[in-house]
This record gives structure tokens, sequence and C-alpha cells, in this order.
């Protein structure tokens, strides 16, 4: 059975806890990408802002209950609980100064992330350069909607952060962003942006907008997002960042979603793509 056909119909089964498909199958360009690959194997960097820099988001990948040998195997694979440049979980979260580790940083931008000046974050040629990564997880975007960035700019400066991460030999797991409660028709395009980039260069996408809208279609807004707020919710609304990732636990923690998220995705673009 063809991959991506294989995907709708896990996705169809179970509509809670299977990831969204992109809707193109991502495997043929990206085993063109990691022909250039000469790094490590399994580092696997998680570069943002302040979504990816929280603690909670990953407490599910280092501690979190309710993980299948897959996961298991996958982080093991990923390095993770290292706790040194091969571990990207403690690449995201770990501060060299108040609110930036090495590869996030509270309130980045798209700017940012390609010319820096942010608590003097790392541009990301240099964090390529200095990881030299064999999958990047890319969430940015938010704080580009809340500073009202043209849909314009934003898509073409994501276009090139995803471009140097290809240049690379680099898989590159594109994700959207949360909505964003006061600016959603911007944080809409925004998106939608991402998701044009992504399937234009058949990337492997979390769909973390829709998969908020899956579960929390009305009341998302103080439940998976703090209410009014930018930030994912961890126990705000009654959840646990760590929890087993059952339906009900998945609409009631934002970082436990975005969490399992990056593992599964992980897991299934290594399968897909790496794995003989």
């Amino acid at each position: 059975m063809f991959p991506l056909v294989l995907t709708l119909l896990l996705a169809a089964a179970d509509d809670t806890q299977a990831l969204l498909p992109e809707g193109w199958d991502y495997a043929p360009a990206m085993k063109k990408v990691v022909m250039k690959f000469t790094g490590k194997e399994g580092v696997v960097l998680h570069i943002g802002d302040s979504m990816t820099i929280a603690n909670p988001y990953s407490t599910w990948a280092r501690s979190g209950k309710g993980k299948t040998p897959e996961d298991v195997a996958v982080l093991k694979w990923m390095h993770t609980d290292a706790k040194d440049k091969t571990d990207g979980w403690w690449l995201c979260r770990t501060e060299v100064v108040s609110e930036r580790a090495y590869t996030s940083v509270g309130g980045m931008q798209s700017t940012h992330l390609l010319r820096g000046g942010n608590r003097d974050n790392p541009t990301l040629e240099k964090m390529l350069k200095d990881y030299n990564p064999q999958m990047v997880v890319l969430m940015v975007g938010i704080y580009d909607t809340n500073a009202d960035r043209p849909v314009k700019e934003y898509r073409e400066n994501m276009a090139k952060a995803v471009d140097l991460i290809l240049a690379n030999g680099t898989i590159c797991i594109l994700s959207t962003c949360a909505p964003l409660h006061n600016k959603l028709e911007l944080s809409r395009q925004h998106n939608a942006a991402l998701r044009e980039i992504a399937k234009e260069r058949g990337l492997p996408l979390i769909d973390l907008e829709k998969e908020i809208l899956k579960r929390r279609p009305d009341d998302w807004n103080g439940t998976l997002q703090r209410r009014n707020n930018i930030h994912l919710t961890a126990s705000e609304a009654g959840g646990n960042a760590g929890a087993a990732p059952t339906a009900e636990n998945l609409g009631k923690s934002g970082y436990l979603l975005r969490g399992w998220l990056s593992v599964r995705k992980v897991a299934e673009v290594k399968r897909r793509v790496l794995d003989p």
C-alpha cells in the first residue's frame, strides 16, 4: 500500500490520535535532501520561540506517560537526555541567557531567525553550522502575527529559512502556529503561507493550528491556549504536559499536544525517509 494512502487510512481510523496528513507525499523530496547529509545521526533541533524554549514542550518527550515502543525507540535515537549538543530537547530548553536557549528564544520572529538580534540569538545559519542536524522541527510565526508582519514578507522569510535547512542536507519538519485570538485572520493567512511552502518543497508538516481546532474548535482559547494569550497551556485547563496522550488529555494541554505531535512526526519521518 502506498505510504500516503496508509497515512490517510490511519488518520480516518482514529482522528483524535492520528496526526493530520499533509495531503502530499514528502518522502521522495526528503530522500533527495538526506543524500547531502554529513552530520551525526539522530540530531533533531527544535527551533522556535517561547513555545519551544518552554520546559513543558519537552516534558512528554523526557518523562511523559503512555509512550509506545516506537516513541521510546525514536527518543533514544534522538539522544534524548544526553544533555549535550546532540540532544535537541536539551538545546531548545536550556537557557544561555534569560529567555534564550541554544536554538530558541522568547519572542522569536522570522527576521530574528535569519538575522539574529533578539537577545543575541544565533541565526539559523549558525545553528545549522554548529549542530549539523539530521532534522529540524521549525515553528516560528506567532510573534510575526502579533507584530502585524505582512504575509508576503513573512512567507519570503520562512521560505528562505526552509531553503537554508534543506541546502544543509537536513530534513525540515515545518509547523504551523497556534491561532492568535486577537488577530485570527492574519494568523490564518500566515499559517496558510506555511502550508504552501511545505507543499511546494515537499516537506513533512505538523499542522498545529488544525490539530488544535480539530480538538477544541470553539473553546481553544482558554484550554489549549491560555486565554487571550500567545502561549500554549501546560496545566491551566486541568491538563498535564506529561500525561498519557489520550484523546481527552490531548485536548486539555497545548504543550502535551505539541510535544506529542513532534515526537510522533519525527518517528514517522524517520520511518518513511531514513529507515530501510
